[in-house]
């Protein structure tokens, strides 16, 4: 068997597009000194905007992996000594502890089990008693390495009912999931490797009014990750830094076909293909990691490995198949396979290969399953 380019269906980085790759490829010019670069950074700022529920002068994109995005964020809004409140259900939620520490924060963490989701009831009374002295709440949207979902609006609304800033890691949910900054964000984090189906590189900032007068007195003196730099790049036509035109034209073509499908298509779309993914794997007696199929996050499913299995030979095998699946992170880390179903993967011809390859690999290792059961409760879920 010789597979020359396996689907990456895993959660991030993901499969690029045709589309995508081509106007990557378009000539470049010079990003710091071409008004039609700018022309189109503003576009493409525009259409998140769109996307996130704010203006288009408080959304930023920079160069750099999405977790500069995430250190900015605390850099810009923490001091040394503030206390912050750490709403974590994860690996990533964890991470916001370490980063806050490396700026002089004290963080206050309210933690629960990786398979379940946060609640708004306990996170309010969090809030008002453990965590009343802080100013700033961190919080991750969708936790890919256990495939949870949070509920943004209700964590926003619990935070604001106590007057905090809340800064949110969204790199995995922008684009396949509802998002609204003014549900009460005050820094979304996104990053182009995820749903956006670009490679790693570029980093998605909104930034609340409130946000942008607290970042004034904290008064960060640092360079690259200075949000307060970006506030007016294109009334200036001056970036703090060269920008990546190749990564912007993706980005402005990804989010063209996100407008040509209709917002609301491609949420239910991903639903859909998640719901499918879901099916598949309880048709052959796997188990999610979420407690909860209403936990499960649409745009990734995490499920335990067979016992006796390895991770590593499973992801080897389905390859082989034709399908780059993944394994997870930290506790989890050799226990757990995941599909990612991200923007372009969120298909059914995607899924359809991906869960076949799955269930190959499953059955060439030991863990006997039928294949054609698995497909046909894929498509039962999609609704096919």
């Amino acid at each position: 068997m010789f597979v020359s380019d396996p689907l990456i269906a895993t959660p991030g980085p993901t499969e690029i597009p045709h589309r995508i790759l081509l106007a990557m490829a378009r000539r470049t010019t010079n990003p710091d000194l071409d008004p039609e670069f700018f022309r189109h950074y503003d576009e493409a700022r525009s259409m998140l905007a769109e996307i996130l529920g704010t203006k288009s002068g408080n959304v930023i994109v920079w160069v750099g992996e999405a977790m500069s995005g995430l250190e900015a964020a605390v850099a810009n809004l923490v001091g040394s000594g503030d206390k912050v409140a750490v709403l974590s259900n994860g690996i990533f939620g964890d991470a916001f502890a370490d980063l806050l520490r490396a700026y002089g924060g004290v963080p206050i963490i309210h933690k629960v089990e990786y398979t379940k989701v946060l609640d708004p009831d306990k996170v309010t009374s969090f809030l008002r008693n453990e965590a009343r002295d802080a100013r700033v709440v961190t919080m991750v949207h969708c936790e890919t390495p256990s495939g949870t979902l949070n509920d943004l609006r209700e964590m926003a609304r619990a935070v604001k009912s106590e007057g905090k800033l809340l800064i949110v890691d969204a790199v995995s949910s922008i684009g396949g999931v509802e998002i609204n900054v003014g549900w009460g964000v005050d820094i979304l984090i996104g990053g182009s490797q995820k749903v956006l189906n670009l490679p790693s590189g570029l980093t998605i900032l909104a930034v609340s009014d409130e946000a942008w007068e607290t970042m004034k007195r904290t008064n960060y003196k640092g360079f690259y990750l200075n949000i307060r730099l970006w506030r007016d790049v294109v009334e200036k036509m001056e970036f703090p830094y060269t920008h990546s035109e190749p990564l912007i034209n993706g980005l402005l073509e990804s989010l063209k076909m996100i407008h040509e499908e209709g917002l609301d298509n491609v949420y239910r779309r991903h639903r859909a293909v998640a719901r499918g993914v879901v099916r598949a794997v309880e048709a052959v007696n796997l188990r999610l990691i979420p407690e909860l199929e209403v936990f499960a996050s649409p745009t990734v499913t995490a499920f335990y490995i067979p016992n006796g299995l390895s991770d590593v030979k499973v992801i080897e095998t389905a390859r082989r198949y034709g399908v780059f699946i993944a394994g997870s992170w930290g506790p989890l880390k050799g226990r757990v396979l995941r599909i990612g179903h991200m923007g372009y993967t969120a298909s059914i011809n995607a899924m359809s290969n991906a869960i076949i390859a799955l269930m190959k690999a499953l059955n060439e290792l030991g863990y006997h399953v039928k294949v054609g059961d698995a497909v046909e409760a894929f498509l039962s879920g999609v609704g096919a």
